[in-house]
């Protein structure tokens, strides 16, 4: 009796494992580089790292490249934070006179009398 559950166990135990293997084999992350199957002969060229032997160095930023756009950008942000300090003129948006939009009409006097 204790043989015959003992062997149920184990069925159930390995009916388990192999559905836990399926799993993971259909979870599991392809290799980030593949393994060269040929070996290459001799020794192989460095590297550009190797050939520039800089170390450590900070990263620049893109715009510290080229000098004129680096000042055309500087130039541009620097008309924007002015942008709030002063307003800027605001020139023939509605104070410049169109003329008579009805026409002059000439039996009409809207002068003042002086006495």
């Amino acid at each position: 009796d204790d043989e015959d559950e003992d062997g149920f166990y184990k069925q159930i135990q390995k009916k388990s494992k192999a559905k836990k293997e399926y799993k993971k084999s259909l979870y599991e992350v392809a290799p980030k580089y593949p393994r060269m199957s040929n070996v290459v002969d001799g020794e192989r060229a460095i590297g550009r790292m190797i050939m520039k032997n800089r170390g450590l160095v900070a990263h620049k930023n893109k715009l510290n490249r080229n000098p004129r756009v680096k000042k055309r950008e500087q130039y541009r942000k620097a008309l924007i934070r002015r942008r709030g300090a002063v307003r800027d003129v605001r020139t023939d948006e509605g104070h410049k006179y169109g003329g008579e939009e009805t026409g002059i009409k000439s039996g009409l006097s809207r002068s003042r009398k002086l006495r």
